[in-house]
């Protein structure tokens, strides 16, 4: 570890949070329905929207209209992107010829965008058209947003008393798409497109190297496609190295920025969150824990590649990272951007879930491969568009429930009491998450059809097993390489993981929203439990490790904490 790498760490963190500020402020004027300085500009664009869609933007619905609607319109949006792909040969920019996907395959990339996980058992350069890149661009605005509405239709639920209706969903996911992800989509995409990311509707560019060789280079809508995978938290690539290759992360300046986008929004989420409540204190402390476990994760990950593999020490390399030495472990990583910075993108990248990567994960280091696994399975530290705020705040009506029981009195959040319901509605999303990782990932190790995809040995192809199906789970889309997920087990088995893991927990949310937004707030008196403060930090914290711990923790075991007591004892798998 060295002064220069932590030094970075901390401007790219600072500066996410320092912008997500003002960036909250105005998301919650957005979303409260509130005036904003962009009104001139939007609105006519959103009349015309509602006009042409025949959609009362002023009539608002319960949790199940506004549940439903959101369904449908993604369920709709699957069917068209399906038959988009599996019939690419006969559309437009498709130079290449290239042909329909397989039926497996197309299965698992629709579900897989329209869910905003982006997991690609493909190489996009080599399978798609650039018409077919767009249709996929297109969904990653839409899956965004899905999971942003729901999020402000729960916290509707907590802020309205005695009322029935949480929202108008159109309205809502109209407005997340005009006035945050479009504007910001484009901003991005011309500083992108100014680093020297390609955008063309060509899709090979023929040159001549510096050593006079001419090689075929494969080109595409690119910049546009990066802004809003990572604005979006999507992860999706045009490339197959995703920001490994140079023209999605040209430089150390895109890097930065790429983490940058990943991870403003849904630490403004939090911030929003607190002015939608009135309640900054309370959002400032679930910041504090989501902050806390995002920066324990980076010392880990950055300390483990730093140090290096011990096994290599033994052989006489020198495998310490310092002063005029990159040591550590940079198998995997690019030169030109460097362990730390590789770090503080893979934790950002599983803890925003993401999923895209500018290194192997698969090469990280066994504890460093815990960390990005865990990340995951926790899906709250910040985590993706909207979801990572409902999931912490699924944690903290369990944390509540829990500190009640203790003391005896009935729980209360937000003078809501927390009843039965709610208990149960909470739980059950908290368990299928884990559910839907666990029993599959046991299938696919336990079957011919899951071990033929393993291509590494030992604890680490079994980590690669856990990686894939806790990466589609959490709506993440990052992989350990060493899996071969295109075939048709796992396409399958992994599709039914990604859609699964995406709506069950948000149904549960959204009903959690619907029962709420029914009760009157009880004033707070001298027996109520503060929902901010130390107090408040340590029993959400100790719930998350809690559960985290109870339910992944055998799982890891298996996994990379066995892989990283054999590398000690210097017992290679091969």
């Amino acid at each position: 570890m060295t002064v220069t790498g932590i030094f970075q760490m901390i401007i790219v963190l600072s500066i996410m949070v320092i912008a997500a500020i003002p960036l909250s402020r105005y998301l919650a004027h957005v979303f409260n329905g509130e005036k904003t300085f962009f009104d001139w500009l939007f609105d006519p664009v959103e009349d015309l929207t509602f006009k042409f869609l025949n959609v009362n933007k002023e009539e608002e619905t319960d949790w199940v209209k506004y549940l439903k609607t959101g369904l449908i319109i993604n369920f709709l949006m699957l069917i068209i992107v399906y038959f988009i792909l599996k019939f690419q040969n006969y559309l437009p920019f498709n130079q290449m010829h290239y042909k329909g996907l397989s039926w497996d395959l197309d299965f698992n990339t629709a579900i897989s965008f329209i869910t905003n996980t982006n997991w690609q058992n493909y190489g996009g350069e080599e399978a798609l058209s650039n018409f077919s890149q767009m249709a996929l661009v297109f969904l990653q605005f839409t899956s965004a947003a899905t999971g942003l509405v729901f999020a402000v239709a729960f916290i509707r639920g907590l802020v309205r008393q005695e009322a029935k209706h949480v929202g108008n969903f159109y309205l809502d996911y109209i407005k997340s798409i005009y006035r945050l992800f479009i504007p910001l989509a484009v901003i991005f995409a011309i500083i992108m497109l100014s680093q020297g990311a390609p955008q063309t509707l060509t899709m090979q560019k023929k040159v001549t190297n510096m050593t006079g060789v001419k090689q075929t280079l494969s080109v595409g809508p690119v910049a546009s496609m990066v802004s809003i995978e990572n604005i979006g938290t999507n992860g999706g690539g045009f490339y197959d190295a995703n920001a490994a290759q140079p023209y999605e992360n040209p430089n150390p300046f895109t890097n930065a920025l790429i983490i940058f986008m990943m991870g403003t929004i849904p630490i403004a989420l939090f911030f929003m969150y607190g002015i939608m409540i009135g309640n900054k204190k309370h959002a400032w402390t679930l910041f504090a824990v989501a902050m806390s476990l995002l920066l324990v994760c980076l010392v880990v990950v950055y300390s483990q590649e730093a140090h290096g593999n011990p096994f290599l020490g033994g052989l006489g390399v020198n495998i310490q990272a310092g002063k005029n030495n990159p040591g550590g472990n940079m198998e995997g990583k690019q030169e030109h951007i460097g362990i730390a910075q590789s770090s503080l993108f893979a934790v950002s990248t599983t803890a925003f879930t993401t999923g895209n990567v500018d290194s192997a994960h698969d090469s990280f280091m066994p504890l460093s491969g815990m960390i990005l696994i865990s990340e995951m399975m926790l899906n709250l530290i910040f985590g993706g568009k909207g979801v990572g705020l409902l999931n912490m705040l699924t944690m903290v009506i369990i944390g509540v429930f829990i500190a009640g029981l203790m003391v005896g009195r009935t729980p209360e959040f937000l003078g809501k009491k927390i009843e039965a319901k709610e208990v149960k509605l909470a739980t059950l999303a908290m368990f299928a998450h884990a559910f839907i990782i666990l029993v599959p990932f046991a299938i696919a190790i336990a079957i011919p059809a899951g071990l033929a995809g393993i291509f590494n040995p030992g604890p680490h192809g079994l980590s690669e097993v856990l990686y894939a199906y806790t990466s589609t789970v959490a709506n993440n889309g990052s992989a350990f390489a060493g899996l071969n997920g295109n075939t048709f087990f796992y396409n399958i088995s992994l599709g039914l993981t990604i859609f699964f893991g995406r709506y069950i927990p948000i149904i549960c949310q959204v009903a959690i929203a619907g029962s709420l937004i029914k009760k009157k707030s009880v004033p707070e008196s001298a027996g109520t439990f503060p929902a901010y403060g130390p107090l408040f930090y340590a029993v959400v914290m100790g719930t998350i490790l809690l559960v985290g711990a109870l339910t992944f923790f055998p799982a890891l075991a298996l996994g990379p904490v066995a892989e990283h007591f054999a590398m000690v004892k210097g017992h290679l798998f091969y």
